[in-house]
């Protein structure tokens, strides 16, 4: 009789799905109860990882066996395959990156998807018609105007929408309803240890001033606490309104660490799910008790949205570089636009304009002070409690004390610190004297975000009698960026 190893490792390399007891790392959702039943967990486990320890070999012997095959053979093999194939061997080595951006090879795939356009009947001086070569363009050029036609030929049908601008937040006017009509499905997709995916469908879409919230959740997640990859697509439709697999563009992902996994930070829990944060803008929920995902939430910033959605591949984010501008030694202004806000509705929408500042010296560009605590009049009333609604299937919660921030920080009309991220407002010390006579009954929180762009610290006072939260200061640092010149 077979063992479990032998009956497993030919299922995983002839890509059949495993038993859902034998993916799972700690066994199914109800353990057995005793000791030889534990044993034999334990030994179905083990024999799992050496299954897996032989694949990755194999996979590996593979990889080098490739690697040295000549360049022709290789060549010939990257040949049969498509646009985003090609894209994703960028992300192996340089030997495989270089191939994959050979010309001969993109002018094939262009030529395949959009020959209609090149062709014309041109007759020339010796009556021979010259056909397009891939060296007539630059190196590199027809995989850029590959890119650029997938997702330019949607891109140009928005841009007389997008010409407009808000003098308070830079961002276009009609955003939000563009979003809305834009012929592209959003996708999250959870992937665990074992390489299993679950792409849950879309359950609920907020847009609010300056940034725009996805929701997931039912039964079709990932049935276990141990997430290795999640990733945001925006999949295309075809004419008929039906996604196409052929091209997607990525919108952001998590980054694995040492150990393979996502690096996660809890925000807190009520009596049904624990929430963590992923960064860059993943917000899971996890069932208390069953070790499965509840809920998926993304909050992203609408600043150059539609060009990422458009003009991205499967498996690169579309990118700007940073632009250069000249050192300013005088006073400069900016405008800022802050707001808090949960999955469905705004809790707070400030717009600060003009914000004078003089040039700080060290790593921080600009410090803003929008509220001042001294200031009386500059203090803020927000319009709802800070939490974070959630809904999966037919049940729904709210987590307290946490929200969704959107900050966006303006030098005349140009984006220095767009971000969107969940923040938590913790308890604060004992206020200074002066400022606590005018909350003498209240009491007082922070909320801090810090990143690479830069720094937030907003205090908060609740006043019980009146059963109103007051924003009492907001201070905002704009760190330099070693990209960019000033």
């Amino acid at each position: 009789m077979a063992s479990g190893r032998e009956k497993f490792l030919p299922r995983l390399l002839e890509g059949q799905q495993p038993e859902p007891d034998w993916w799972l790392p700690g066994g199914p959702i109800s353990q057995p109860i005793g000791r030889a039943n534990d044993r034999h967990q334990e030994t179905r486990r083990n024999e799992a990882r050496e299954c897996l320890t032989q694949v990755d070999s194999f996979k590996t012997l593979l990889k080098l066996a490739l690697e040295r095959l000549p360049p022709e053979i290789l060549m010939k093999i990257l040949s049969h395959l498509d646009a985003a194939s090609l894209l994703s061997l960028c992300q192996v080595n340089k030997l495989f990156c270089r191939l994959a951006n050979d010309d001969a090879t993109w002018y094939k795939i262009y030529m395949a998807h959009f020959a209609w356009e090149l062709w014309r009947p041109k007759a020339t001086e010796d009556g021979a018609d010259r056909a397009t070569e891939p060296q007539e363009r630059p190196p590199g050029g027809w995989k850029e105007r590959y890119l650029w036609k997938m997702g330019g030929q949607e891109l140009s049908k928005w841009q007389r929408e997008t010409r407009n601008f808000d003098p308070l937040t830079g961002l276009p006017q009609h955003l939000g309803r563009i979003l809305r009509n834009i012929n592209v499905v959003w996708e999250v997709t959870l992937r665990d240890g074992l390489g299993r995916e679950a792409t849950p469908p879309l359950s609920a879409v907020s847009i609010f001033k300056t940034s725009v919230t996805f929701s997931w959740g039912g039964s079709l997640l990932v049935r276990h606490p141990h997430v290795c990859a999640i990733r945001l697509s925006a999949v295309r439709k075809d004419a008929h309104g039906e996604p196409k697999t052929a091209w997607r563009s990525l919108i952001c992902r998590t980054d694995a660490e040492a150990d393979g996994r996502p690096r996660g930070h809890f925000l807190g829990k009520d009596r049904l799910v624990q929430i963590m944060f992923f960064p860059p803008g993943f917000i899971v929920g996890f069932w208390r008790g069953q070790k499965s995902v509840a809920f998926v939430t993304v909050s992203l910033h609408l600043d150059k949205l539609l060009e990422r959605t458009l003009l991205g591949s499967p498996v690169c984010c579309y990118w700007q570089p940073e632009e250069r501008r000249c050192a300013d030694l005088g006073t400069r202004t900016y405008t800022l636009h802050f707001g808090l806000h949960d999955t469905t509705s705004d809790i707070m929408s400030a717009y600060f304009n003009p914000l004078y500042c003089r040039p700080v010296g060290g790593r921080c560009l600009a410090e803003l002070r929008p509220i001042d605590r001294g200031d009386v009049s500059q203090h803020r009333l927000l319009s709802g409690n800070i939490r974070l609604l959630w809904k999966s299937d037919s049940l729904e919660g709210s987590l307290e004390n946490c929200c969704v921030m959107t900050l966006t920080v303006l030098e005349v009309y140009t984006p220095l610190w767009c971000v969107s991220v969940p923040v938590c407002v913790r308890t604060a010390g004992k206020p200074q004297k002066s400022f606590s006579d005018n909350y003498s009954d209240g009491e007082h929180f922070l909320l801090v975000h810090k990143d690479a762009r830069g720094l937030v610290k907003m205090t908060l006072v609740w006043l019980k009698e009146q059963r109103q939260v007051f924003v009492v200061d907001l201070a905002v640092s704009v760190f330099k960026n070693e990209g960019a010149r000033y």
